[in-house]
């Protein structure tokens, strides 16, 4: 008998639990080492291929999903997964900066902490909400002080004493000491999360559960985009982006092949849907972004892509009622007064909002219009909450464009695109959205 698939939408989908999703069921992939070797890579590539479509996705938390999986081909998956030398992070995972270890900037390497802290968490035996979210940040460049977790230890430094401290659901709580007073710090959280039960997060805590008192600890610079590059001294790292997070195995497979041609040995996953190549001192990365630019794949920071969550859509998901990929590009080449940074764009195939959960400023969805397949636009929301406006889907393209050159009329000198949306209000933006109509060009498919 296989794997019963998971279907409640607070777990978290694993090689042994996989998730029934439109094209299948999907696996998430989290190496406990958190690395993989450039050969285990290229493995985990064909076993993606053999058992499931070959479409990957890297979530916004940097973990690797196989998509299009069969009841019959999980098993030989996690087969081919562990020949490949790849060791699955089970249960709760804690998280470090994708750089952990390698950038001499980091005020401490995060890994061993990390380490004990999983090990401790795994060996309590305490029932825990499976998406509860665990963070070790040593700083560095790509610091994770942007990433959301019901527990965070981060390295601060006063006087060249390394003292860790402890926040608690985003919120500084005053507690900083040694690495092992810091684990019995967190295991104490962790204890009180779960005794209100096995779905609570750090967010359902009484305050008076919280520990008391204010830390001097500072908030970091911005972490910067893991797109581009690093050279950190002893090895160069190149940060690539997927467009909107979704890749083939057979369009990924040359670059990485590419890579280790030129002395790259390792891949690691990087928050803000990346990979990392990890490579020797001084190397020339020219070639490699070169080409990972003519696949297709995002290789600037400020590439827009970055800006914009979209689902695999119809092409990659039974789900999907539009070509969520097409819409999205569309929206960075014809409404470019969106896309100065300011907003969170999310486009999705379904109300099911899978590539962002979380509320967007602005959100394009597929819906019914009069009876007919149709684009809707939501604000502030999710993909599935009502939406303002909505317009048959060969009105879509128009739509959109015609949203972005009310913007751009409208836009008030040094004033953002979110601060304009937010002045406009809905019934304009509607209004905008509302009054296109089809052009008569046939816009990538929408």
């Amino acid at each position: 008998m296989g794997p019963t698939p998971a279907l409640r939408r607070g777990a978290c989908p694993t090689l042994a639990a996989p998730m029934q999703t439109g094209d299948g069921l999907l696996a998430r992939l989290r190496p406990a080492s958190g690395s993989f070797t450039a050969d285990a890579f290229l493995a985990l590539l064909d076993a993606a291929e053999t058992f499931g479509t070959g479409r990957l996705d890297i979530t916004a938390r940097g973990n690797l999903q196989i998509r299009g999986l069969r009841t019959a081909s999980v098993a030989p998956l996690s087969t081919a997964v562990h020949r490949a030398g790849i060791v699955p992070c089970e249960g709760i995972a804690v998280e470090m900066p994708p750089l952990a270890g390698l950038d001499p900037s980091e005020v401490a390497d995060p890994r061993p902490l990390a380490r004990k802290l999983a090990e401790r968490i795994a060996g309590s035996g305490l029932d825990l909400a499976p998406k509860l979210a665990v963070i070790v940040d040593g700083g560095g460049r790509l610091h994770l002080d942007g990433v959301a977790a019901d527990i965070k230890l981060v390295a601060g430094a006063t006087d060249s004493t390394l003292l860790w401290h402890l926040l608690v659901a985003g919120k500084q709580t005053g507690v900083c000491g040694t690495e092992d007073e810091m684990i019995e710090a967190a295991m104490s959280v962790v204890a009180d999360i779960a005794a209100y039960g096995s779905a609570a997060r750090a967010r359902d805590l009484p305050v008076e559960h919280l520990p008391p008192g204010s830390s001097l600890l500072a908030y970091r610079e911005v972490s910067l985009s893991p797109v581009g590059r690093f050279d950190l001294g002893a090895s160069v790292v190149l940060g690539i982006a997927p467009a909107f997070g979704q890749m083939a195995a057979h369009v990924v497979r040359p670059l990485i092949l590419a890579a280790v041609a030129e002395g790259v040995s390792a891949v690691r996953l990087a928050p803000g849907r990346a990979f990392l190549l990890v490579g020797p001192a001084g190397w020339n990365t020219s070639a490699i972004v070169s080409l990972a630019a003519s696949l297709g794949f995002v290789v600037h920071a400020g590439d827009p892509a970055l800006r914009i969550d979209a689902c695999a859509g119809q092409v990659g998901c039974a789900s999907g009622r539009i070509d969520t990929h097409a819409v999205a590009s569309h929206l960075i080449a014809h409404a470019p007064a969106l896309m100065d940074g300011s907003l969170d764009l999310h486009v999705s195939g379904c109300a099911k909002g899978c590539a962002r959960p979380r509320v967007a400023d602005l959100t394009l969805v597929a819906m019914s219009c009069d009876g007919q397949p149709g684009l809707g636009i939501v604000l502030g929301g999710r993909a599935g909450d009502r939406p303002v406006a909505t317009k048959r889907l060969e009105d879509g393209a128009s739509a959109i464009t015609a949203l972005g050159q009310r913007v751009a009329e409208t836009v008030e000198k040094g004033e953002s695109a979110a601060a304009c949306l937010q002045r406009l209000g809905p019934a304009r933006i509607a209004a905008a959205f509302s009054a296109a109509r089809f052009n008569g060009i046939d816009h990538a498919g929408l």
